[in-house]
C-alpha cells in the first residue's frame, strides 16, 4: 500500500547550525589597582565541541599624565600606590626676630651694678680674710726700760715688745741669758685686736763689780723669730 506523499510547503528547513560559528561579545573591562588604568580583554569563544579559546592581550595600563616623578632622598624610603599617605609638607621657616638694642641708660645701670657687686665682693673677702687669718708675729724688739746704772744688788726688767697682726692666738717663747742655760718655754695668750704684746724677763744682779750680759727672746710660735739686747751692771763700794 502506497501512502500518499504529503504535500511540501514553500517553507524550507533551517540550515544546520555551524559548530564553528563565532559568537562576538562585548569586550569586558578589568580594573587594576588604579581606577584610571583600564585593560580591554578581547575574548573569542567557539561552540560547540572543543574547549573555548580565550585570547587575552597583554595589559597596557593607562598612566595618568602630568604626574611628577617621586623624589628619593638619601636615607628615605620611597613608597607609592593606593593607600600610601602623601608626604607632609614642610612648614615654612619663620624669620628670626630682630634683636632690639637696649637703651643707653639701661646699659649704664648694668655696668654700675656690676662694679658695685664687684666692690662688695672684694670688701667682704678682705673682711673674712682679716677675721679668719691666723695670728702672725710681725716685729720683735728687746730693751731694758730701766737700766741698773751704778746700783748694787738690783733686779732689772728686760722687755720684748712683739707686734702682731691683731688676730687672736698663742705665742710660745723662751728666754736665753748669757750667764745661764736656756729658760723654760712659756706661753702668752693674745686677744683679737691686740697688736702689741710685752714679754718680760726679770734679771737679778748682785755683788761688786761690772759686767755686761746679753738677753735674747726666742719666739717658737706662731713663727720662729728672735731678738736680743745687752744688759750692763756696775756696783762700786767704798
Amino acid at each position: 500500500m502506497t501512502r500518499p506523499e504529503e504535500p511540501r510547503g514553500d517553507r524550507g528547513m533551517p540550515p544546520p547550525a555551524d559548530p564553528w560559528a563565532t559568537i562576538n561579545r562585548a569586550d569586558p573591562t578589568v580594573y587594576l589597582s588604579d581606577p584610571d588604568s583600564t585593560v580591554n580583554l578581547d575574548q573569542t569563544a567557539r561552540l560547540p565541541g572543543a574547549a573555548p579559546t580565550v585570547r587575552v592581550p597583554p595589559a597596557s595600563p593607562t598612566v595618568p599624565q602630568n604626574v611628577p616623578a617621586p623624589t628619593l632622598r638619601a636615607g628615605e624610603e620611597l613608597r607609592f600606590g593606593p593607600g600610601v599617605p602623601a608626604a607632609p609638607v614642610a612648614a615654612p621657616g619663620w624669620p628670626a626676630p630682630a634683636s632690639a638694642r637696649r637703651p643707653v641708660w639701661r646699659r649704664l645701670v648694668s655696668v654700675v651694678s656690676g662694679l658695685l657687686t664687684l666692690a662688695l665682693v672684694v670688701v667682704v673677702g678682705l673682711y673674712l680674710w682679716q677675721r679668719l687669718r691666723p695670728l702672725e708675729v710681725e716685729t720683735v724688739a728687746v730693751a731694758v726700760p730701766q737700766p741698773a746704772g751704778d746700783r748694787c744688788d738690783v733686779t732689772v726688767d728686760v722687755v720684748a715688745t712683739v707686734g702682731t697682726n691683731g688676730r687672736s692666738g698663742v705665742i710660745r717663747y723662751q728666754w736665753f741669758r748669757s750667764d745661764a742655760p736656756p729658760g723654760a718655754v712659756l706661753t702668752e695668750q693674745v686677744g683679737s685686736g691686740q697688736r702689741t704684746v710685752a714679754l718680760t724677763l726679770k734679771w737679778t744682779f748682785s755683788g761688786v763689780g761690772t759686767t755686761t750680759e746679753t738677753a735674747t727672746v726666742n719666739i717658737l710660735e706662731p713663727s720662729p723669730v728672735h731678738a736680743g739686747t745687752e744688759v750692763t751692771y756696775r756696783c762700786r763700794e767704798g
